[in-house]
Protein backbone atom coordinates (compact mmCIF):
# COMPACT_ATOMS: atom_id res chain seq x y z
CA UNK A 1 0.00 0.00 0.00
CA UNK A 2 3.02 2.19 -0.81
CA UNK A 3 0.63 4.64 -2.93
CA UNK A 4 -1.25 5.28 -0.70
CA UNK A 5 1.25 6.58 1.91
CA UNK A 6 0.77 10.43 0.82
CA UNK A 7 -2.94 9.97 1.64
CA UNK A 8 -3.69 8.26 4.32
CA UNK A 9 -3.07 10.76 6.87
CA UNK A 10 -6.38 12.59 5.42
CA UNK A 11 -8.14 9.69 4.89
CA UNK A 12 -7.96 8.81 8.87
CA UNK A 13 -9.07 12.49 9.89
CA UNK A 14 -12.23 11.92 7.50
CA UNK A 15 -12.61 8.89 9.43
CA UNK A 16 -12.78 10.09 12.25
CA UNK A 17 -15.07 13.30 11.47
CA UNK A 18 -17.80 10.90 9.97
CA UNK A 19 -17.64 8.64 12.92
CA UNK A 20 -17.33 11.70 15.51
CA UNK A 21 -14.17 10.36 17.40
CA UNK A 22 -11.37 11.76 18.77
CA UNK A 23 -7.88 10.54 17.64
CA UNK A 24 -7.94 8.59 21.14
CA UNK A 25 -11.06 6.98 20.74
CA UNK A 26 -10.16 5.77 16.88
CA UNK A 27 -6.40 4.73 18.01
CA UNK A 28 -8.69 2.50 21.01
CA UNK A 29 -11.15 0.83 18.25
CA UNK A 30 -7.95 -0.17 15.96
CA UNK A 31 -5.80 -1.32 19.02
CA UNK A 32 -3.34 1.16 19.08
CA UNK A 33 -1.66 3.88 20.64
CA UNK A 34 -2.91 7.38 19.89
CA UNK A 35 0.85 8.72 19.69
CA UNK A 36 1.46 5.67 16.79
CA UNK A 37 -1.90 6.76 15.05
CA UNK A 38 -0.92 10.39 15.46
CA UNK A 39 2.51 9.58 13.37
CA UNK A 40 0.30 8.20 10.61
CA UNK A 41 -2.06 10.82 10.68
CA UNK A 42 0.67 13.50 10.35
CA UNK A 43 2.12 11.70 7.42
CA UNK A 44 5.56 10.71 9.34
CA UNK A 45 5.21 7.00 8.80
CA UNK A 46 3.49 4.55 6.65
CA UNK A 47 0.09 3.16 7.36
CA UNK A 48 0.71 -0.88 7.99
CA UNK A 49 -1.41 -3.03 5.13
CA UNK A 50 -2.38 -4.75 8.38
CA UNK A 51 -3.85 -1.40 10.46
CA UNK A 52 -5.69 -0.78 6.68
CA UNK A 53 -7.58 -4.29 6.89
CA UNK A 54 -8.12 -3.72 10.78
CA UNK A 55 -10.02 0.02 9.96
CA UNK A 56 -11.54 -1.36 7.08
CA UNK A 57 -13.29 -4.19 9.19
CA UNK A 58 -14.26 -2.12 12.19
CA UNK A 59 -15.87 0.16 10.17
CA UNK A 60 -17.14 -1.70 6.81
CA UNK A 61 -15.27 0.30 4.88
CA UNK A 62 -13.42 -1.17 1.40
CA UNK A 63 -9.35 -0.60 1.21
CA UNK A 64 -9.76 1.73 -1.78
CA UNK A 65 -11.42 4.19 1.04
CA UNK A 66 -7.76 4.82 1.74
CA UNK A 67 -6.32 5.28 -1.36
CA UNK A 68 -8.58 8.26 -1.83
CA UNK A 69 -6.38 11.37 -3.31
CA UNK A 70 -7.56 14.69 -2.96
CA UNK A 71 -9.15 16.82 -5.71
CA UNK A 72 -9.00 20.62 -6.58
CA UNK A 73 -13.14 20.48 -6.05
CA UNK A 74 -12.49 20.06 -2.42
CA UNK A 75 -10.69 23.48 -1.74
CA UNK A 76 -13.89 24.95 -2.40
CA UNK A 77 -15.48 26.53 1.68
CA UNK A 78 -18.49 24.21 2.35
CA UNK A 79 -21.61 26.56 2.79
CA UNK A 80 -24.54 25.73 4.84
CA UNK A 81 -28.04 26.33 6.30
CA UNK A 82 -27.88 25.55 9.93
CA UNK A 83 -29.17 26.89 13.21
CA UNK A 84 -28.40 27.38 16.69
CA UNK A 85 -28.43 23.73 17.41
CA UNK A 86 -25.43 23.35 14.75
CA UNK A 87 -22.21 22.30 17.13
CA UNK A 88 -18.57 21.84 15.60
CA UNK A 89 -18.76 18.35 15.97
CA UNK A 90 -21.56 17.80 14.07
CA UNK A 91 -20.69 20.29 11.62
CA UNK A 92 -17.23 18.63 11.11
CA UNK A 93 -19.18 15.39 10.14
CA UNK A 94 -21.70 16.87 8.41
CA UNK A 95 -18.89 18.04 5.59
CA UNK A 96 -16.76 15.28 5.82
CA UNK A 97 -19.92 12.96 4.95
CA UNK A 98 -20.56 15.28 1.95
CA UNK A 99 -17.22 14.87 0.69
CA UNK A 100 -17.68 11.76 0.60
CA UNK A 101 -20.99 12.37 -1.51
CA UNK A 102 -19.93 15.27 -3.94
CA UNK A 103 -16.90 12.78 -4.68
CA UNK A 104 -19.49 9.99 -5.44
CA UNK A 105 -21.35 12.07 -7.45
CA UNK A 106 -18.71 13.11 -9.55
CA UNK A 107 -17.38 10.09 -10.56
CA UNK A 108 -20.53 8.65 -10.84
CA UNK A 109 -21.98 11.19 -12.68
CA UNK A 110 -19.29 11.27 -15.50
CA UNK A 111 -18.70 7.56 -15.75
CA UNK A 112 -22.77 7.57 -16.60
CA UNK A 113 -22.20 9.67 -19.67
CA UNK A 114 -24.48 12.12 -18.07
CA UNK A 115 -23.58 16.29 -19.31
CA UNK A 116 -21.57 18.55 -16.92
CA UNK A 117 -23.58 21.03 -14.77
CA UNK A 118 -24.58 23.85 -17.27
CA UNK A 119 -25.27 26.89 -14.70
CA UNK A 120 -24.89 30.68 -15.63
CA UNK A 121 -21.39 32.67 -15.12
CA UNK A 122 -22.76 35.64 -13.21
CA UNK A 123 -20.17 38.20 -14.80
CA UNK A 124 -21.92 37.46 -17.65
CA UNK A 125 -24.73 39.43 -16.47
CA UNK A 126 -22.99 41.53 -14.00
CA UNK A 127 -23.67 40.27 -11.20
CA UNK A 128 -27.27 40.72 -11.57
CA UNK A 129 -29.51 38.37 -9.27
CA UNK A 130 -32.57 38.92 -11.15
CA UNK A 131 -30.31 38.45 -14.54
CA UNK A 132 -28.98 35.14 -13.81
CA UNK A 133 -31.80 34.05 -12.35
CA UNK A 134 -33.98 34.69 -15.59
CA UNK A 135 -30.80 32.69 -17.15
CA UNK A 136 -31.57 29.66 -15.50
CA UNK A 137 -35.35 29.65 -15.68
CA UNK A 138 -34.55 30.38 -19.34
CA UNK A 139 -31.81 27.21 -19.58
CA UNK A 140 -35.52 24.94 -17.85
CA UNK A 141 -37.17 26.79 -20.82
CA UNK A 142 -39.59 27.99 -18.35
CA UNK A 143 -41.80 30.73 -19.83
CA UNK A 144 -41.94 34.19 -17.85
CA UNK A 145 -44.44 33.47 -15.39
CA UNK A 146 -44.55 29.42 -15.45
CA UNK A 147 -43.40 27.87 -11.92
CA UNK A 148 -40.90 25.58 -11.24
CA UNK A 149 -42.68 22.28 -10.88
CA UNK A 150 -40.24 20.00 -9.44
CA UNK A 151 -37.74 22.00 -8.12
CA UNK A 152 -34.85 18.84 -7.59
CA UNK A 153 -35.48 17.92 -11.48
CA UNK A 154 -34.74 21.07 -12.57
CA UNK A 155 -31.37 21.11 -10.60
CA UNK A 156 -30.41 17.33 -12.22
CA UNK A 157 -31.72 18.85 -15.19
CA UNK A 158 -29.55 21.43 -14.98
CA UNK A 159 -26.38 18.73 -13.91
CA UNK A 160 -27.02 19.15 -10.33
CA UNK A 161 -26.56 16.43 -8.04
CA UNK A 162 -29.02 16.04 -5.01
CA UNK A 163 -28.84 13.87 -1.80
CA UNK A 164 -31.98 14.16 0.15
CA UNK A 165 -30.66 12.38 3.77
CA UNK A 166 -27.05 12.99 3.93
CA UNK A 167 -26.39 12.01 7.34
CA UNK A 168 -28.96 10.00 9.85
CA UNK A 169 -28.37 12.13 12.90
CA UNK A 170 -31.64 12.03 15.00
CA UNK A 171 -33.88 15.02 14.65
CA UNK A 172 -33.06 16.45 18.35
CA UNK A 173 -29.35 16.58 17.14
CA UNK A 174 -30.08 18.10 13.83
CA UNK A 175 -28.56 21.77 13.24
CA UNK A 176 -27.74 21.78 9.76
CA UNK A 177 -29.99 21.69 6.85
CA UNK A 178 -28.58 21.61 3.65
CA UNK A 179 -24.71 21.98 2.45
CA UNK A 180 -23.11 22.81 -0.21
CA UNK A 181 -19.30 23.42 -1.44
CA UNK A 182 -19.14 25.88 -4.26
CA UNK A 183 -15.97 25.99 -6.51
CA UNK A 184 -14.38 26.80 -10.15
CA UNK A 185 -12.93 23.05 -10.02
CA UNK A 186 -16.00 21.47 -10.39
CA UNK A 187 -18.38 21.15 -13.23
CA UNK A 188 -20.97 18.14 -11.20
CA UNK A 189 -21.75 19.88 -8.43
CA UNK A 190 -23.65 18.16 -4.97
CA UNK A 191 -26.47 19.89 -2.77
CA UNK A 192 -26.91 17.96 0.26
CA UNK A 193 -30.37 18.34 2.57
CA UNK A 194 -29.38 17.21 6.02
CA UNK A 195 -32.88 17.81 7.97
CA UNK A 196 -36.13 17.13 6.90
CA UNK A 197 -38.08 20.31 6.05
CA UNK A 198 -41.14 20.83 4.69
CA UNK A 199 -41.81 21.41 0.98
CA UNK A 200 -41.85 24.57 0.21
CA UNK A 201 -38.60 25.46 2.46
CA UNK A 202 -37.11 22.64 0.71
CA UNK A 203 -37.43 24.11 -2.58
CA UNK A 204 -36.05 27.50 -1.07
CA UNK A 205 -33.18 25.90 0.34
CA UNK A 206 -32.19 23.70 -2.54
CA UNK A 207 -32.05 26.55 -4.94
CA UNK A 208 -30.75 28.52 -2.18
CA UNK A 209 -27.75 26.23 -2.51
CA UNK A 210 -27.62 26.84 -6.25
CA UNK A 211 -27.22 30.27 -5.27
CA UNK A 212 -23.93 29.82 -3.85
CA UNK A 213 -22.84 27.15 -6.38
CA UNK A 214 -22.98 30.16 -9.16
CA UNK A 215 -22.08 33.00 -6.99
CA UNK A 216 -19.58 31.92 -4.47
CA UNK A 217 -16.87 29.97 -6.47
CA UNK A 218 -14.17 32.24 -4.62
CA UNK A 219 -15.22 32.02 -1.58
CA UNK A 220 -12.35 32.59 1.03
CA UNK A 221 -13.76 30.82 4.24
CA UNK A 222 -17.11 29.67 5.19
CA UNK A 223 -19.93 32.44 5.95
CA UNK A 224 -19.91 33.18 9.75
CA UNK A 225 -23.21 34.97 9.32
CA UNK A 226 -26.45 34.39 7.62
CA UNK A 227 -26.88 38.33 7.40
CA UNK A 228 -24.02 38.12 5.13
CA UNK A 229 -24.24 39.61 1.62
CA UNK A 230 -23.32 36.01 0.05
CA UNK A 231 -25.91 34.01 2.21
CA UNK A 232 -28.72 37.50 1.27
CA UNK A 233 -27.58 36.96 -2.17
CA UNK A 234 -28.25 33.52 -2.27
CA UNK A 235 -32.03 34.00 -0.73
CA UNK A 236 -32.59 36.74 -3.05
CA UNK A 237 -31.77 34.32 -6.38
CA UNK A 238 -33.70 31.24 -4.49
CA UNK A 239 -36.85 33.64 -4.67
CA UNK A 240 -36.25 35.37 -8.43
CA UNK A 241 -35.64 31.52 -9.52
CA UNK A 242 -39.09 30.32 -7.95
CA UNK A 243 -40.92 33.11 -8.08
CA UNK A 244 -39.97 36.05 -10.92
CA UNK A 245 -40.56 39.90 -10.14
CA UNK A 246 -43.27 40.11 -12.87
CA UNK A 247 -44.91 37.35 -11.27
CA UNK A 248 -44.86 39.31 -7.65
CA UNK A 249 -45.65 42.78 -8.79
CA UNK A 250 -49.20 41.21 -10.85
CA UNK A 251 -49.99 38.93 -7.70
CA UNK A 252 -49.10 40.87 -4.56
CA UNK A 253 -49.78 43.90 -3.55
CA UNK A 254 -49.43 46.39 -0.54
CA UNK A 255 -52.79 45.61 0.50
CA UNK A 256 -52.95 41.85 0.15
CA UNK A 257 -53.57 40.07 3.10
CA UNK A 258 -51.98 37.37 4.83
CA UNK A 259 -54.44 34.95 3.62
CA UNK A 260 -54.28 36.33 0.40
CA UNK A 261 -50.93 35.00 -0.22
CA UNK A 262 -51.51 31.31 -0.08
CA UNK A 263 -52.74 31.15 -3.49
CA UNK A 264 -49.73 32.70 -4.80
CA UNK A 265 -47.71 29.83 -2.52
CA UNK A 266 -49.99 26.97 -3.81
CA UNK A 267 -49.07 27.65 -7.18
CA UNK A 268 -45.48 29.14 -7.09
CA UNK A 269 -44.30 26.40 -3.99
CA UNK A 270 -42.68 28.94 -1.82
CA UNK A 271 -43.62 29.70 1.58
CA UNK A 272 -45.93 32.78 2.75
CA UNK A 273 -42.54 33.90 4.58
CA UNK A 274 -40.49 34.09 1.84
CA UNK A 275 -42.80 35.64 -0.40
CA UNK A 276 -43.67 38.34 1.58
CA UNK A 277 -39.63 38.88 1.71
CA UNK A 278 -39.45 39.08 -2.09
CA UNK A 279 -42.23 41.23 -2.32
CA UNK A 280 -40.20 43.55 0.29
CA UNK A 281 -37.30 43.28 -1.39
CA UNK A 282 -38.92 43.94 -5.36
CA UNK A 283 -40.70 46.75 -3.49
CA UNK A 284 -43.68 45.97 -3.93
CA UNK A 285 -45.03 46.25 -0.05
CA UNK A 286 -43.36 48.27 2.06
CA UNK A 287 -40.82 47.69 4.84
CA UNK A 288 -43.85 48.44 7.55
CA UNK A 289 -46.40 46.29 5.54
CA UNK A 290 -43.82 43.21 5.37
CA UNK A 291 -42.82 43.45 9.30
CA UNK A 292 -47.22 43.44 9.76
CA UNK A 293 -47.43 40.62 7.85
CA UNK A 294 -44.68 38.88 9.66
CA UNK A 295 -46.38 39.32 13.03
CA UNK A 296 -49.41 38.11 12.02
CA UNK A 297 -47.39 35.05 10.33
CA UNK A 298 -45.97 34.42 13.95
CA UNK A 299 -49.11 35.13 15.65
CA UNK A 300 -51.10 32.40 13.44
CA UNK A 301 -48.15 29.70 14.39
CA UNK A 302 -46.89 29.95 10.46
CA UNK A 303 -43.32 29.74 11.38
CA UNK A 304 -42.95 26.33 12.53
CA UNK A 305 -43.48 25.32 9.43
CA UNK A 306 -47.08 24.87 9.92
CA UNK A 307 -47.86 27.04 7.05
CA UNK A 308 -51.22 26.02 5.49
CA UNK A 309 -51.18 24.75 1.87
CA UNK A 310 -48.22 21.96 2.17
CA UNK A 311 -46.23 22.07 -1.02
CA UNK A 312 -45.39 18.20 -1.59
CA UNK A 313 -42.20 16.60 -1.23
CA UNK A 314 -39.55 16.19 -3.84
CA UNK A 315 -37.35 12.90 -4.21
CA UNK A 316 -33.81 12.98 -6.34
CA UNK A 317 -33.25 10.58 -9.22
CA UNK A 318 -30.38 11.56 -10.55
CA UNK A 319 -27.66 10.16 -8.94
CA UNK A 320 -28.95 6.68 -8.07
CA UNK A 321 -29.87 6.39 -12.24
CA UNK A 322 -26.33 7.61 -12.92
CA UNK A 323 -24.80 4.68 -10.32
CA UNK A 324 -26.43 2.38 -12.16
CA UNK A 325 -26.01 3.58 -15.64
CA UNK A 326 -22.36 3.46 -14.55
CA UNK A 327 -22.31 0.27 -12.69
CA UNK A 328 -24.93 -1.58 -13.62
CA UNK A 329 -25.99 -5.13 -12.05
CA UNK A 330 -25.16 -4.60 -8.14
CA UNK A 331 -24.42 -1.24 -8.50
CA UNK A 332 -23.53 -0.41 -4.82
CA UNK A 333 -20.96 -3.24 -4.47
CA UNK A 334 -19.54 -2.13 -6.87
CA UNK A 335 -19.29 1.24 -6.42
CA UNK A 336 -18.27 1.02 -3.18
CA UNK A 337 -15.43 -1.49 -4.22
CA UNK A 338 -14.20 0.68 -6.84
CA UNK A 339 -14.85 4.63 -5.09
CA UNK A 340 -13.79 3.69 -1.71
CA UNK A 341 -17.00 4.16 0.08
CA UNK A 342 -19.68 2.49 2.26
CA UNK A 343 -22.20 0.48 0.71
CA UNK A 344 -24.96 1.83 3.34
CA UNK A 345 -23.94 5.28 2.37
CA UNK A 346 -24.23 4.68 -1.29
CA UNK A 347 -27.70 2.74 -0.06
CA UNK A 348 -28.57 6.01 1.73
CA UNK A 349 -27.84 9.00 -0.78
CA UNK A 350 -28.68 6.81 -3.79
CA UNK A 351 -32.06 5.99 -2.25
CA UNK A 352 -31.76 2.24 -3.73
CA UNK A 353 -33.82 1.05 -1.42
CA UNK A 354 -36.88 2.94 -2.53
CA UNK A 355 -36.39 4.06 -6.20
CA UNK A 356 -38.02 2.82 -9.10
CA UNK A 357 -35.38 0.12 -11.16
CA UNK A 358 -34.21 2.17 -14.67
CA UNK A 359 -36.77 0.93 -17.08
CA UNK A 360 -40.16 1.78 -14.35
CA UNK A 361 -41.93 5.08 -14.73
CA UNK A 362 -40.16 7.75 -13.39
CA UNK A 363 -36.95 7.88 -14.96
CA UNK A 364 -36.75 11.07 -16.33
CA UNK A 365 -32.85 10.85 -17.44
CA UNK A 366 -31.84 9.73 -20.94
CA UNK A 367 -28.48 8.29 -20.78
CA UNK A 368 -28.43 7.75 -24.68
CA UNK A 369 -29.49 10.78 -26.18
CA UNK A 370 -28.03 12.96 -22.73
CA UNK A 371 -31.64 14.32 -22.89
CA UNK A 372 -33.87 14.96 -20.35
CA UNK A 373 -38.10 13.68 -20.35
CA UNK A 374 -40.31 15.61 -18.56
CA UNK A 375 -41.38 14.69 -15.41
Amino acid sequence: MASEVKVVGQRLTALRSIYGLTQGELADRLGVTQSFLSHIARGARPMPDALVLDACREFALPPAFFAVMPAPSDLGAATFRKNSRASAKDESRVVALFDEAARLFREVSQASGYHAADLPNPDDYDGDVEHVAEAVRGALKLSTDEPVTNTIRALERLGVGVVDNLDQLGEESRGHTAVSRPSQYNDRPLVALISKVPGAVKRLTLMHEVGHLIFDQDLAGPISSTRSVEERRAYKFAGAVLIPAAVVEARISETLNLHGYLPVKAHYGISVGALIIRARDLGVIGPDRARSLQIQLSSQGWRSGDEPVPVADEKPLLFGQALRQAYGKQATAKAAHVLGASPDWIHQWTHQYAEPAPTEPGQVIDFQTRAVRPG
